[in-house]
């Protein structure tokens, strides 16, 4: 029984490893790196478009989430970041862009990522490994012991 369970937990440690190196090599380096802010948009909401706007490859927008209806996340570049806002609270400068033939207002305000966005199911998988590795240990110690 402990050879069965210690190699059970050596089979499912080696896939739990496998699944988050697979997860951290696949996911964009977005959340990993300091150069990269989402910013909040919402959808131009006026009766005459807009004079003047942009694409996203000009605003330096590498991915678009959809939030609700009236509302976008957009992952941005800060290398490539022009973004020509006007002074806060004023209407002076919109950054304007279209996304799928729609037009979004680009809010002031930014965020970075939090760190640990991506692992928020490692923890508890980690601690039920971690749990079945000291129950392995503990079964190992009372079979010698038996002995």
């Amino acid at each position: 029984m402990v050879k069965a369970c210690l190699i059970l937990m050596a089979i499912l440690t080696a896939v739990y490893v496998g699944i988050i190196v697979h997860a951290k090599a696949s996911f964009h380096d977005y959340a990993n790196s300091y150069r990269y802010v989402v910013y909040a948009t919402y959808k131009y909401e006026q009766d005459t478009p807009p004079t003047e706007w942009y694409t996203p490859e000009e605003l330096g927008i590498v991915e678009v989430h959809k939030v609700d209806s009236r509302a976008v996340q957009t992952i941005v570049d800060r290398e490539k970041e022009p973004f020509p806002f006007g002074p806060y609270g004023t209407d002076d400068q919109r950054t304007i862009f279209l996304y799928k033939d729609e037009f979004y207002v680009v809010s002031h305000r930014w965020v970075t990522f939090a760190d640990g966005y991506v692992t928020q199911w490692q923890v508890p998988i980690g601690m039920a490994l971690g749990g079945g590795w000291v129950f392995s240990g503990i079964l190992f110690l009372k079979s010698r012991k038996k002995e």
